[in-house]
Protein backbone atom coordinates (compact mmCIF):
# COMPACT_ATOMS: atom_id res chain seq x y z
CA UNK A 1 0.00 0.00 0.00
CA UNK A 2 1.59 3.30 -1.21
CA UNK A 3 -0.52 6.46 1.03
CA UNK A 4 1.78 8.72 0.59
CA UNK A 5 3.84 9.46 -2.97
CA UNK A 6 7.42 10.79 -2.14
CA UNK A 7 6.69 13.33 -5.17
CA UNK A 8 4.18 14.87 -2.74
CA UNK A 9 5.94 15.01 0.32
CA UNK A 10 7.82 18.28 1.01
CA UNK A 11 10.21 18.64 3.99
CA UNK A 12 10.92 22.17 5.92
CA UNK A 13 8.82 24.41 4.58
CA UNK A 14 7.98 27.63 6.13
CA UNK A 15 4.90 29.17 6.17
CA UNK A 16 3.83 32.60 7.79
CA UNK A 17 0.22 31.71 8.22
CA UNK A 18 -2.17 28.96 7.58
CA UNK A 19 -3.29 30.64 4.24
CA UNK A 20 -0.14 30.23 3.14
CA UNK A 21 0.15 26.88 4.18
CA UNK A 22 -2.41 25.96 2.46
CA UNK A 23 -1.18 27.37 -0.58
CA UNK A 24 2.65 25.56 0.06
CA UNK A 25 1.21 22.15 0.76
CA UNK A 26 -0.88 22.32 -2.68
CA UNK A 27 2.27 23.10 -4.86
CA UNK A 28 3.66 19.12 -5.35
CA UNK A 29 -0.15 18.01 -6.12
CA UNK A 30 -0.66 21.08 -8.73
CA UNK A 31 2.76 20.14 -10.32
CA UNK A 32 2.16 16.73 -10.15
CA UNK A 33 -1.82 17.08 -11.68
CA UNK A 34 -3.83 15.59 -8.77
CA UNK A 35 -5.17 19.50 -8.23
CA UNK A 36 -5.91 22.24 -10.30
CA UNK A 37 -4.52 25.47 -9.43
CA UNK A 38 -7.82 26.67 -8.32
CA UNK A 39 -7.96 23.83 -5.13
CA UNK A 40 -5.96 25.94 -2.72
CA UNK A 41 -7.90 28.75 -2.84
CA UNK A 42 -11.12 26.50 -2.61
CA UNK A 43 -9.99 24.74 0.29
CA UNK A 44 -8.98 28.22 1.90
CA UNK A 45 -12.61 29.90 1.14
CA UNK A 46 -14.24 26.33 2.82
CA UNK A 47 -12.02 26.79 6.17
CA UNK A 48 -12.53 30.60 6.05
CA UNK A 49 -16.88 29.85 5.66
CA UNK A 50 -16.57 26.57 8.23
CA UNK A 51 -14.01 27.29 10.60
CA UNK A 52 -10.82 25.20 11.17
CA UNK A 53 -12.01 22.27 10.57
CA UNK A 54 -9.58 20.83 8.42
CA UNK A 55 -6.97 20.45 11.77
CA UNK A 56 -7.74 17.35 12.76
CA UNK A 57 -5.94 16.93 15.47
CA UNK A 58 -2.79 18.25 17.49
CA UNK A 59 -0.44 19.35 15.48
CA UNK A 60 -1.99 17.77 12.01
CA UNK A 61 -4.19 19.81 9.58
CA UNK A 62 -5.83 17.57 6.52
CA UNK A 63 -6.18 20.27 3.68
CA UNK A 64 -8.75 18.79 1.40
CA UNK A 65 -12.16 19.80 -1.21
CA UNK A 66 -14.18 18.15 -3.53
CA UNK A 67 -14.08 17.41 -7.44
CA UNK A 68 -15.77 20.62 -8.72
CA UNK A 69 -12.96 22.56 -6.59
CA UNK A 70 -10.35 21.22 -8.84
CA UNK A 71 -9.53 17.44 -7.58
CA UNK A 72 -8.61 15.19 -10.87
CA UNK A 73 -6.68 12.40 -9.71
CA UNK A 74 -6.69 10.32 -6.35
CA UNK A 75 -3.91 11.43 -3.86
CA UNK A 76 -2.20 12.41 -0.49
CA UNK A 77 0.17 14.75 -0.09
CA UNK A 78 2.22 15.91 2.94
CA UNK A 79 4.35 18.77 4.13
CA UNK A 80 6.05 19.38 6.59
CA UNK A 81 6.52 22.93 7.83
CA UNK A 82 9.40 23.91 9.64
CA UNK A 83 7.78 26.30 12.04
CA UNK A 84 4.26 25.63 13.23
CA UNK A 85 1.19 27.59 12.38
CA UNK A 86 -2.04 28.80 14.11
CA UNK A 87 -4.84 27.77 11.99
CA UNK A 88 -7.19 28.97 14.56
CA UNK A 89 -8.22 25.34 16.26
CA UNK A 90 -7.65 26.07 20.12
CA UNK A 91 -7.62 22.11 20.80
CA UNK A 92 -5.27 21.39 18.15
CA UNK A 93 -3.17 24.29 17.03
CA UNK A 94 -0.42 25.01 15.91
CA UNK A 95 -0.26 22.84 12.98
CA UNK A 96 2.96 21.45 12.03
CA UNK A 97 1.87 18.82 9.59
CA UNK A 98 -0.19 19.63 6.33
CA UNK A 99 -1.34 16.84 4.68
CA UNK A 100 -3.28 17.33 1.43
CA UNK A 101 -5.89 15.28 -0.15
CA UNK A 102 -7.60 14.64 -3.39
CA UNK A 103 -10.17 12.17 -4.00
CA UNK A 104 -12.22 11.29 -7.58
CA UNK A 105 -14.42 8.57 -6.06
CA UNK A 106 -16.22 7.99 -2.43
CA UNK A 107 -14.74 4.98 -1.70
CA UNK A 108 -11.17 5.80 -2.35
CA UNK A 109 -11.84 8.71 -0.14
CA UNK A 110 -12.86 6.50 2.67
CA UNK A 111 -10.05 4.17 1.96
CA UNK A 112 -7.65 7.20 1.86
CA UNK A 113 -9.12 8.33 5.18
CA UNK A 114 -9.21 4.96 6.94
CA UNK A 115 -5.17 4.45 6.09
CA UNK A 116 -4.48 7.89 7.45
CA UNK A 117 -6.33 7.15 10.35
CA UNK A 118 -4.71 4.01 10.88
CA UNK A 119 -1.11 5.78 10.32
CA UNK A 120 -1.89 8.47 12.74
CA UNK A 121 -2.85 6.79 15.51
CA UNK A 122 0.30 5.67 16.39
CA UNK A 123 2.22 6.81 18.97
CA UNK A 124 4.20 9.69 18.73
CA UNK A 125 3.94 9.91 15.03
CA UNK A 126 4.47 13.53 14.79
CA UNK A 127 6.98 13.55 16.44
CA UNK A 128 8.66 10.50 14.21
CA UNK A 129 7.91 12.90 11.07
CA UNK A 130 9.23 16.17 12.21
CA UNK A 131 12.32 14.48 13.15
CA UNK A 132 12.43 12.88 9.59
CA UNK A 133 15.17 14.40 7.36
CA UNK A 134 14.62 12.67 4.20
CA UNK A 135 11.46 11.34 2.22
CA UNK A 136 12.20 8.27 2.31
CA UNK A 137 11.87 7.91 5.84
CA UNK A 138 8.55 9.78 5.79
CA UNK A 139 7.64 7.13 3.11
CA UNK A 140 8.90 4.86 5.24
CA UNK A 141 6.95 5.40 8.79
CA UNK A 142 3.47 5.34 6.22
CA UNK A 143 4.28 3.17 3.24
CA UNK A 144 6.23 0.82 5.23
CA UNK A 145 3.30 -1.21 6.56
Amino acid sequence: MQLLDPKLIQLDILASDWQSAIKKSAEPLIKEGVVTNNYPKSVIEIAEKNGPYIVIAPQIALSHASITDGAIKNGLGLTVLSNPVKFGNKANDPVRLVFTLSSIGDDVHLKQMSDLVSVLQEPKIVDKVVRSRTINEITQLFNGR
